[in-house]
Formats: C-alpha cells, sequence, structure tokens
C-alpha cells in the first residue's frame, strides 16, 4: 500500500472521488531494496512516499472531504460525516449502581466528600438538586456555599466542596441517613474525597493518581501502589538523519524557525526512546479512553520542552504533571535542579512549602504540550553550553493521546487557572475562568467529554499574561503523553 506525505500525489489515486484518509503508519526498519524484503517499508524521497508491508501497520484515522470538481460522491457516507458522531455500536444504557463500598474516612476532618454511586441515567441537575436536598435535609450547617460536581462515568458520582471543615463523625453518620435519588430513597456511601492512609487508591486510573503529588489543591493520601516504572529502563536508539522518520522528524522541526527569540536552531541528532514499560502503560491508558469515550482515541504528536536535566527521569517514569508545592533545595531528589516544583510525591518530608503563580501554569498543573518546536523551545532549560556562545538543547516529540477540549479566550485573572489539575475540575468555574474571544464558552457536557485542554492561539489578538500568541495544549496523565523521540538541537 503507498502512503503519501503530499496529499497532491494520493489525490490522483481517488479516480474522481472527494474522500481520503489520513492514516497513522507504524514503521519499523526500512527495506534496503525496492523489493521491500528484508524491512516492513520503503521510502521514497523523491515521491515523499511509503511503500508499507502489512496492513496491520495502518491505522485509518480522519476522512478528508475535498472538492476538485469530482463527480463521485457517496450520499451515505455525507450523511454519516454530517453528524456530530457516528457509530456502528450501539451503547447500553447503564441502568444498575454496584453495592456501595464502605466509608473508611480516618482523617479527623475534611473540606470535601465524595458520594456515590449515583445512577448513570438521572439527569445530571436532578442529581445535583438531591444532593443538595440530602445536606440540606442532613447537615444544614454546611448546605450553603456547597460546590457540587457531577462526575460522569459508567457510574455517576456527585464530587462535594464544603464551606467548611466536616467532622469525621458526621461524615460517617451520613452513610446510615437517607438519600432521595430522583424520588426514590436509598443509602449511598458518603467519604472523604482525600482519602485515608488506610484505604486503597479509589482514584487510581491506569496506574496513576493524580492527588499523590498535590498537597493544597486536589490532594490524595491514600496508600497507593509502588509506581509501575520504578523498575523501568530506557534507551535511546539514534536515528539516521537522511532516513525517512529522521528527515521527517528534522523537516517537521524547522518549519516553524526561526524561534521567538531569533535564533535559527541546527537539528544534530534524532533519538528514539525505547521504554517496554512505558510503551505497556501507554497502551493501558488508551485501552482506558477506549472504554471511557466508546471510541479510539484520538493521536497526536505534540513537541515538550522542559528543563534538560531531569530527561532522565521522564524517559524512565514518563512526563509529569507538575506538583502543586516547590522543590526544596535540600531534597535528595527535587533540589539543586533549577525546578519551581517538586518531582516528589506528597509524603517528601523536604518539599512542603505551597508553590503559588509566578508567571507560570498559566492553564493549570498539567504537562505543556504543543504543536509548534518554537513554542516548545521557550519552555526548554538548562541546556548544554558550547563553545562561542552556542547552547545546546533538547525536546521531546511525543505521541499524545485523547479528545480535546478547545478553549479560545482570554484569563478573566492571571492566576485564574494555575490550581486546574485536570480538565473535569473545569465544568463549573470555565465560565468564570475564561473571556472567551469569537466564541462561546464550552459546555459542562463537552468538558465531562475531554481528556486534555487545547488552547488556542490568538495570535495579533492575544493579551500576554492572559492569552497565548500560538496554540498549547495540556494533559494532566502521565501515560497520556508517551516520549517517541528526542530532537537535539543547537542555537
Amino acid at each position: 500500500e503507498y502512503f503519501a506525505k503530499n496529499p497532491c500525489v494520493s489525490e490522483g489515486y481517488c479516480r474522481g472521488g472527494e474522500y481520503m484518509f489520513v492514516c497513522r503508519l507504524s514503521l519499523g526498519h526500512q527495506s534496503s531494496t525496492e523489493a521491500n524484503t528484508d524491512g516492513d517499508h520503503i521510502w521514497v524521497p523523491t515521491q515523499q512516499y511509503y511503500v508499507i508491508s502489512q496492513p496491520q501497520q495502518i491505522l485509518p484515522q480522519y476522512i478528508v472531504r475535498f472538492s476538485r470538481g469530482g463527480s463521485v460522491c457517496s450520499p451515505e457516507l455525507t450523511r454519516a460525516l454530517s453528524l456530530p458522531r457516528w457509530s456502528t455500536k450501539r451503547e447500553r444504557q447503564v441502568m444498575h449502581v454496584p453495592a456501595n463500598r464502605p466509608c473508611v474516612m480516618s482523617m479527623q476532618s475534611t473540606n470535601a466528600l465524595w458520594m456515590g454511586y449515583l445512577h448513570a441515567n438521572i439527569p445530571d441537575n436532578q442529581l445535583e438538586a438531591d444532593v443538595r436536598a440530602f445536606f440540606a435535609r442532613h447537615a444544614p450547617s454546611v448546605a450553603s456555599g456547597l460546590r457540587v460536581h457531577i462526575a460522569s462515568g459508567k457510574y455517576k458520582k456527585a464530587h462535594v466542596q464544603l464551606p467548611a471543615a466536616m467532622a469525621r463523625d458526621l461524615v460517617h453518620k451520613l452513610n446510615t441517613l437517607p438519600f432521595v435519588e430522583a424520588g426514590r430513597e436509598r443509602r449511598i456511601c458518603v467519604d472523604d474525597a482525600h482519602g485515608s492512609p488506610e484505604q486503597q487508591c479509589p482514584r487510581w486510573i491506569a496506574g496513576y493518581c493524580r492527588g499523590r503529588n498535590l498537597r493544597y489543591t486536589h490532594s490524595c493520601w491514600c496508600s497507593h501502589k509502588e509506581r509501575p516504572t520504578e523498575k523501568a529502563r530506557f534507551r535511546l536508539i539514534e536515528v539516521d538523519l537522511k532516513g525517512a522518520k529522521g528527515t521527517e522528524i528534522k523537516d517537521k522541526f524547522l518549519q516553524s524557525a526561526p524561534f521567538h527569540d531569533g535564533s535559527r536552531p541546527r537539528v544534530v541528532a534524532v533519538h528514539a526512546v525505547q521504554n517496554d514499560v512505558l510503551a505497556q502503560l501507554h497502551e493501558e491508558y488508551r485501552a482506558y479512553l477506549r472504554n471511557k469515550n466508546k471510541e479510539e482515541p484520538s493521536v497526536r504528536e505534540l513537541y515538550h520542552g522542559t528543563n534538560n536535566k531531569i530527561l532522565d527521569v521522564l524517559f524512565r517514569h514518563g512526563l509529569q504533571p507538575p506538583s502543586d508545592f516547590q522543590a526544596s533545595d535540600s531534597c535528595p531528589v527535587s533540589g539543586g535542579k533549577g525546578l519551581c516544583t517538586s518531582l516528589c510525591n506528597n509524603d517528601c518530608k523536604h518539599c512542603v512549602a505551597r508553590h503559588h503563580w509566578d508567571k507560570c501554569h498559566m492553564f493549570g498543573l498539567g504537562i505543556y504540550l504543543a504543536d509548534l518546536s518554537q513554542k516548545s523551545h521557550r519552555y526548554c532549560s538548562q541546556p548544554e553550553e558550547l563553545s562561542g556562545g552556542r547552547r545546546r538543547f533538547r525536546m521531546v516529540l511525543c505521541s499524545v493521546l485523547g479528545r480535546a477540549l478547545e478553549v479560545a479566550g482570554h484569563l478573566r485573572a492571571k492566576d485564574a487557572m494555575h490550581d486546574v489539575c485536570n480538565v473535569r475540575a473545569l465544568g463549573d468555574d470555565l465560565q468564570e475562568m475564561i473571556e472567551p474571544h469569537q466564541c462561546s464558552v464550552p459546555s459542562k457536557h463537552a468538558v465531562e467529554g475531554a481528556d486534555l485542554l487545547a488552547v488556542k492561539g490568538l495570535g495579533g489578538a492575544c493579551r500576554p499574561g492572559f492569552s497565548v500568541v500560538n496554540s498549547e495544549y495540556i494533559a494532566y496523565h502521565p501515560y497520556q503523553c508517551l516520549p517517541r523521540y528526542q530532537i537535539t538541537y543547537e542555537v
């Protein structure tokens, strides 16, 4: 099968049709001859196309419709593509909930509660009203000022932010009191949303708990398993800069040059990052998204710029969402690296001071990525100093999974989104955080279905400190982003 990088080459094979596939290709070893017998693909540089050996290497991801005076059109395909979502699968509506889990709260008090499970077939506004009525009836002292967020999944649950701390005894008592859900009385689990040390973490998603390195925002104090990458190892494999993949990576990297500071980068090396453990965790996260969204996850190739002194940590453990506390110079893990946030979990005895906004983490405590190398270069720091005043940087090219929630606008305050630690945390607050630019703020339903944030670059309409010139993406799970290549360049 033939796959061209230039769509004009593929157009000739459409034979008057108006549709074209955009596919993801898995490339192994390039064949040495046109017979394609000692590898799995051929790269033809003069025509800019690949010849692929096996259908298993090909994943169709997009259908593009174009108009060049073609006469062949499929009404059925046109109708399917006009719909917001189309699938041959029929979704089953979940009408039951599992048995209540026990309340294991052991802390003296909490300012946040988890309530569930709730029936997925009941509308969110009804469930929110039922939760508020529950507190008005059984805990009136905190009923005023509650913040209630209904989180969707196979089953729904309520995350409740309390206006004041609630004692442990009252939380346990709430588990015995009636909860009226859409007119039917039942009992539900009410528990400390921050978890308890005696509890195996219920927020463990695809090998990771977001609250594990948070102290002050959405912290988790549960017992956690060992990081699945603790015994992981990685190696860097050199990619030929004149080969198919090396040429593709280098050419795309240089497309956005010169960089913002006027420098013109020179790519000196590209290395593939091989970490079998991390690759398996990335596949597990893909399976999690497939089950959650009932569709094959979208895949993007995005750049990540960061402190070059910690790349060995990222290649071993994956890209890490930042903590909400500072790196202490006395810490043997996070100290002495020029970091503004700690690499440690929230049980570190050294890194305890809260991290505050300082022209950083503009759109939350996430992993920042971009589709332009120029953008990610801004985040690269601690380069190798060379003679003649030149510097050698390293940037990471990643495979990133999930639906993106596009936000186009200006922050209402410079630190409005600084403490956001996942996309779902935006559900009820996005309107208060963002002043939209030539669009509307995404709905709560759109927020619930998203897996990462896409902040649209506003070009000349950008307000420095409140919006961005070029687009950027923010992910919040380490295994959502797989480091694929290290690009070494000099400026």
